[in-house]
């Protein structure tokens, strides 16, 4: 059956796609009104369920896939980027789970945010460079299904991310910036396809140390919570796959003043626990550090979270930004946030916890000594209390 035959057998798609189009219409002047349509097909195509599991993940793969492609042109229309998809391969089936898509969407469009990228689209970063080796993806999707849901897979480059989608069972997006890989294009692509809360597993491929792997590695650590699992590590490799755990949160986050100095003029500006203590849950963390002069020594910044005093909970001990923001780095009166997560235990006996944070030298181990308004090697941030049962 050809193209024409399929849509003429389909007229309340043709109205469907038409009526998308007219609503988005005011965005064509941006210049991504098709990008606009096509996320929002692609959000809807994840969330429906009527839609089957195999089913969905091929067309959420290849619509992200799609998007992520160097369009022709900007006046390129709904329908035009829907064709290239090959949708009507997908057998009787596909095609008419497809249009319960579309009419759900139409149905939503008031409920459901439009993605709406402030990006340019960009081949450089989207297209694999190599096949990816069937064994390593195995492997990967074997640890990625083992592990609890919901959760999101975000791949870079992004044209990697059908391959994936192919074996994973939770949903797998693309991270596909644009070409000049500008950190304001980043922070879109990460905002357009990453969910507002939630578990995230982002996967790089080929991660050497590229300056395009580290603009995307500094804007992950800047947007995400890296994950801090007890005995784990926050990052596991598949030979050409790199998997980096983290936890999502809302970017608007106001910290609590704490001002206290440590030796060598280091401040902790602000902090704050993000998130209640639920045993077995991530607890997002947030510091606003800054110097007061330049800092020759490699430090760690430390967070423990005790109870009674001296039983260890969990811990975080690493170089700003999981090691891309060195303190030796910071220019003085520069403030630089420090996020992260720390994986709470399923359980938490009754006790009185309570997180500390403190600084010590990567070289020496020694740690530095609160100057003001207090003494010290460590200031607690945070207290609360587990009950006990009964």
């Amino acid at each position: 059956m050809s193209m024409q035959d399929y849509r003429d057998t389909r007229t309340d798609e043709q109205i469907l796609l038409d009526s998308i189009e007219r609503a988005i219409s005011e965005r064509s002047q941006a210049g991504h009104a098709d990008e606009a349509c096509y996320g929002f097909v692609a959000r809807v195509a994840n969330a429906t369920p009527p839609v089957s599991a195999p089913f969905r993940r091929t067309l959420r793969a290849r619509v992200m896939t799609e998007l992520a492609k160097d369009a022709v042109g900007r006046q390129a229309t709904v329908q035009d980027r829907l064709r290239t998809l090959g949708l009507r391969r997908l057998s009787l089936v596909g095609g008419l789970a497809t249009i319960l898509i579309l009419v759900s969407a139409f149905v939503l469009w008031s409920r459901v945010r439009v993605w709406e990228p402030e990006m340019e689209t960009g081949a450089s970063t989207a297209a694999p460079v190599a096949q990816l080796a069937p064994g390593d993806v195995d492997a990967l999707a074997d640890r990625l299904n083992g592990e609890p849901a919901p959760r999101t897979v975000a791949v870079f480059p992004g044209g990697y991310a059908e391959a994936l989608a192919e074996r994973v069972q939770h949903p797998v997006v693309p991270l596909s910036p644009g070409g000049d890989l500008t950190p304001a294009a980043i922070q879109a692509a990460l905002g357009a396809v990453l969910p507002s809360s939630g578990l995230v597993d982002v996967v790089i491929v080929n991660g050497d140390m590229t300056d395009a792997v580290q603009r995307v590695r500094t804007a992950l650590e800047q947007r995400l919570y890296r994950l801090y699992r007890p005995g784990e590590s926050t990052t596991e490799a598949f030979g050409t796959l790199e998997r980096n755990q983290f936890v999502a949160g809302s970017e608007e986050v106001a910290l609590e003043p704490v001002g206290v100095v440590f030796e060598g003029g280091l401040e902790l500006v602000a902090a704050s626990a993000l998130d209640d203590s639920r045993p077995g849950e991530p607890l997002r963390l947030a510091f606003d550090w800054r110097v007061a002069e330049h800092v020759g020594d490699s430090l760690v910044m430390f967070a423990h979270l005790v109870r009674d005093g001296s039983h260890l909970v969990a811990q975080r001990d690493a170089v700003p930004g999981n090691g891309l923001f060195p303190v030796e780095s910071w220019e003085p009166g520069e403030v630089v946030r420090d996020q992260f997560a720390l994986q709470l235990p399923p359980e938490l006996p009754p006790g009185e916890y309570e997180i500390q944070v403190g600084v010590y030298s990567a070289t020496s181990g020694q740690r530095y000594r609160l100057v003001e308004p207090e003494e010290g090697v460590y200031i607690v941030v945070w207290r609360f209390t587990v009950e006990g049962g009964g």
